[in-house]
């Protein structure tokens, strides 16, 4: 009777360590922790701008006077409108030095036209078309010949206030006989200009444009991430351009209720709303690293900036402290919004 081996027994397979276990929870920190940030980001301009409010009220009467809302009515409506194409810009992680320029250079054409060749109503559509351009010439430069945005639109900022400059021979033009000023600067509602009306409305668009168009879905990937969106298969160089030729339009509309409210152009026309933009849209909550924000958010940022600017003046701050004030302000708002892992795609 030959003899068998006897069998091995097979070991027993260890229990695997419960690392699913074990991460779950710290997975679900995390989210937490994103979730209460992102949370926070969207209620501090919120918060801010309430304490504001009360700030300026309690120190100064005249702040909530309806003259002077009328006033911040008046200064938030040509601001809104260059910040919603700027928006659009800076969520897929580029940004627009020139919309100050462009809104300039439009309104001085416009004038030019207006006031030295007759043009009537059809000369502010020219504002737009001057706005068109420019952003065009931004998108050439940025899609086909592939120049990071900041570096080209510094460029062209330069650009368009030369040209600004030879329109108006480097002084003001005033238009004596400016068409649609009782329209725009009337009042469908009481103490609310109208071009505050439009800007609002502009603004409304711009959010459905944003949140449920193919155009606003596709802005937010590439800023999200521009390499995986062009994996993914969206038409990243056709979305970059049309974002900027949009930014050149709202800044040329822009210039056009700069024009229509002071009845002038001047080579100085949109110097201040290079920063103003950019802080309305950091402030707002849109990340300069691009992919979150958006248009919804703007509006808040230009509220708060209005406000802050407006109140500031009512209490009587000096010029010089309101724009070291503002610099800071836009400081605080980059370092609560700005994804610091995604610091090194900022400039695109």
């Amino acid at each position: 009777m030959e003899e068998t081996d006897p069998i091995t027994p097979i070991p027993a397979v260890p229990p695997a360590p419960a690392t699913a276990a074990a991460e779950a929870p710290a997975a679900t920190g995390r989210d937490a922790l994103t979730s209460a940030k992102r949370w926070a980001t969207s209620l501090l301009p919120v918060i801010v701008l309430a304490v504001l409010v009360a700030v300026f009220a309690l120190r100064e009467a005249r702040f909530v006077s309806l003259t002077n809302l009328e006033v911040m009515f008046t200064q938030g409506g040509p601001l809104l409108t260059i910040s919603l194409g700027a928006t659009l810009v800076v969520l897929m992680g580029s940004i627009d030095l020139s919309v100050g320029a462009i809104a300039a250079v439009s309104a001085a054409a416009s004038a030019v036209l207006i006031q030295e060749h007759g043009l009537g109503a059809s000369g502010l559509l020219v504002a737009i078309l001057v706005g068109i351009a420019a952003g065009g010439l931004n998108a050439v430069a940025v899609t086909l010949m592939r120049l990071p945005s900041f570096i080209t639109t510094l460029g062209t900022l330069s650009v368009f206030t030369g040209i600004t400059l030879h329109l108006l021979s480097g002084r003001a033009i005033f238009v004596d006989q400016l068409p649609l000023t009782g329209v725009a600067n009337g009042q469908l509602i009481p103490h609310v200009p109208n071009i505050f009306l439009v800007s609002v409305g502009a603004w409304a668009v711009m959010v459905f444009v944003n949140r449920y168009t193919r155009f606003g879905r596709y802005l937010t990937a590439i800023g999200a991430g521009e390499p995986v969106a062009a994996l993914s298969g969206v038409p990243v160089r056709k979305n970059k351009a049309l974002a900027f030729i949009v930014s050149g339009a709202f800044a040329g509309c822009g210039g056009a209720f700069l024009l229509l409210n002071l009845g002038s152009a001047t080579p100085s026309l949109g110097d201040g709303y290079l920063l103003d933009s950019i802080a309305a849209i950091v402030i707002g909550g849109t990340a300069l690293t691009g992919g979150v924000g958006g248009v919804p958010r703007t509006l808040l940022g230009v509220a708060l900036l209005t406000v802050l600017s407006n109140g500031l003046n009512v209490i009587g701050v000096s010029v010089f402290t309101q724009e070291i004030l503002k610099g800071v302000v836009v400081i605080l708002a980059v370092f609560v919004t700005i994804d610091r892992g995604r610091m090194r795609n900022l400039i695109k």
